[in-house]
Formats: structure tokens, sequence, C-alpha cells
């Protein structure tokens, strides 16, 4: 089933001091770095001498000023995402058509088409949001861009959320998905075989078991020729060094992280559906392009997953983002440095499909 789907996605309500802060964070990428240091004093720098973001330094001086209970619910944890989201979005970029659809048996799937689609490649995307939150209406507008500036269609699955459906719930839909999202790409004028996948944080997770199932269990076809992983949940051990620096302060706590593994649940942390980069091969992977962050606790393990791919022969592009968090991706609207990100992560997405077509 296939039909038109609304012109927007569906926002939060917004308190009259919420559209304040809306309209000052619209601002916020116009003010001077030195006046910002000026206010607030100088940027933090991590243990790699590497500075955060003035503007970003600000935002999230802002959002403490804000920040609601320390141990919201896990329902004040998805309205709080929503809500964060829409303080910050930015007009949608226009597409050439958005659908609505159903994959798996039952899965609600947003589809974002090019202009056109005729032998296109197009990309299955999962979300973000610690398995436990996010939804197609958190990432639109990431799709948004992915479809028109990389020229590809996209389709956005929301898989099942923990703690109602824990692992491996939504590793199942990710692959109960996959084969429907090849067939309704086809049927659009996309190139079924030219298939890619892609996800941020627990989406990158998700993104990178199928990649290593469908490689492992010889799934049926296509196979995925590339993977976007963006922050990536990669090692439910948490014991990397960034956990430790970043446990507080930049958006994505410790706190947070223990609360969505124990939803999530998996019983062994070193399963490697649990923690993609312990798996025992990493060779003969889809060309790999791994982007991190420089004040993220999951900085270390996205960064010795594209490590260890690479020396296992995996093509791969590592993209370091120095001075930026976690969740980076919906602050492109408001923070030119998450812009430019986003620009370079496109940018070799691009290259990367070109390079790779089946």
């Amino acid at each position: 089933m296939v039909r038109p789907w609304r012109l927007a996605p569906r926002s939060p309500r917004l308190s009259l001091l919420d559209h304040l802060l809306r309209g000052a964070a619209a601002l916020l990428g116009l003010a001077p770095a030195r006046l910002i240091q000026t206010l607030i004093g100088e940027s933090p720098r991590n243990q790699r001498g590497e500075s955060l973001d003035d503007h970003l330094h600000l935002l999230l001086k802002m959002e403490r000023m804000v920040a609601g209970p320390a141990l919201p619910t896990l329902t004040q944890r998805r309205q709080k995402m929503r809500k964060g989201i829409a303080l910050i979005d930015g007009s949608p970029t226009p597409i050439g058509g958005l659908v609505e659809t159903v994959l798996g048996g039952n899965l609600p799937a947003r589809v974002y088409r090019p202009s056109d689609c005729s032998s296109r490649p197009w990309m299955l995307y999962l979300h973000g949001g610690g398995w436990a939150t996010g939804d197609l209406d958190s990432h639109d507008r990431i799709c948004r861009r992915i479809c028109a500036e990389s020229d590809l269609l996209v389709i956005a699955l929301d898989y099942r959320l923990s703690p109602e459906t824990p692992f491996p719930g939504a590793i199942h839909d990710v692959r109960r998905a996959w084969i429907d999202a090849a067939d309704l790409a086809a049927r659009l004028g996309a190139e079924r075989a030219w298939a890619c996948v892609g996800g941020d944080s627990a989406g990158g997770n998700l993104a990178a078991v199928l990649c290593h199932q469908h490689r492992d269990l010889a799934l049926e076809e296509p196979k995925p020729v590339l993977q976007l992983l963006v922050y990536p949940a990669m090692d439910f051990n948490c014991a990397d060094a960034s956990h430790r620096e970043f446990a507080e302060g930049y958006l994505l706590t410790k706190d947070s992280i223990d609360t969505y593994k124990a939803m999530y649940a998996p019983p062994d942390d070193t399963d490697p559906d649990a923690s993609p980069v312990l798996h025992p091969n990493l060779r003969n992977l889809p060309h790999t392009i791994v982007i991190t962050a420089g004040f993220d606790p999951l900085r270390d393990e996205g960064e010795r997953y594209a490590r260890l791919a690479a020396a296992a022969g995996t093509s791969v592009v590592h993209l370091a983002e120095p001075g930026l968090v976690h969740g980076f991706l919906q602050m492109d609207a408001v923070l030119p440095a998450a812009d430019a990100a986003v620009q370079r992560m496109l940018g070799a997405l691009r290259q990367g499909l070109n390079a790779h077509r089946p």
C-alpha cells in the first residue's frame, strides 16, 4: 500500500517559551565566535586538544537552562527528543515526492523520492534514539537532505522500539523490511541492486548488523553495496575512554546510555549483534562510511570499528568531526559546523555510491 503523505511531519505542541527558544536557536549561527567567548567563556577542549565548536558550546548552555528532570520516564524521554528537535528544526528541504507505506508486514515507512528516481541508488535509513526513542518525524529533515543532495531514494523505517520490543526485535524488523524496501525501490524506478543502508547512533548499530548478517547468513539479494554509520553505537561494553570523558555535559550522557542499554537488553554484551565492533570477521563488508564526533561518548568505538574494518580489507572512509557532539545531524539548521559536517557526509556518500555501483 502506497499513498500520498502529509506535507509535513507531526510537530509537538510548543509553548510560548518554546517558540521564543526556537527563535533564539534560529539566530544562533549568526553570533560571532568572539562574542560567544566573551559571554560564556572559551569552549572546552577534549583530551586530544580539540575544541568544542563555539556555537555548539552556546547551544549546550541554552539546553542546560531548560533541561527537564534528570531521570525522566520513557514517555518523557520520547517527548523530550521530539521537542528538542522541533526547537532547532529548520525549513524542510524540497524533494521530488513523499509517500508512506508499510514494510515487513506492519512496519510504517516513509519514502523520500528525488525528482527522477530512474536508475538511481536507494537507501534504507534507520533512525537513532537508543532503540527506545525516535521515529520517522524525528529524522525527517536528514532523510530529506540525503535524498535531495545525494540524489537517491530514501526509505526510512519505523522499526519497533524497546522496551516494548527488546533485542533482537529491531534487528528482525530491519531484516524483514530489507527485501520489501528493495522491491518498493525498484517499483518506484530505482536500481534494485544499487542498495545501501544507513543510520545514526542505534540506527547505525542496526545498519552494521544488517550488513554482517547479510554476508554471514547469505540473505536474499540485494546485498548492500554501502553502509553509512553516523556516530554508531558499536560496543555494549561501553569501556572506551570516550565514555568516561564525556559521561556528562554533552547531550548523550552515561545515564541515558545505561537506560537505553537496559531497555534494549541484549543478554550478552559481547554478542556481535549487539556489539558489531566485536564481530570476529570484518572482511568483505560493503563500502563503509563512519562518522564520529569529537565530544561523543560513542566516538572511540566508532573509530575502532572503522580502523578494524579497514585493517580487515573492507573499503572504509572515516570522517571525524572533532568539534561536535552526538546528535549533530539534527543541528544542521542552527549550527554552521553541523551543516558543514552533513555536507561532508553527503559528499562521501555520493562518492561512495558512484564508486560502488553494482
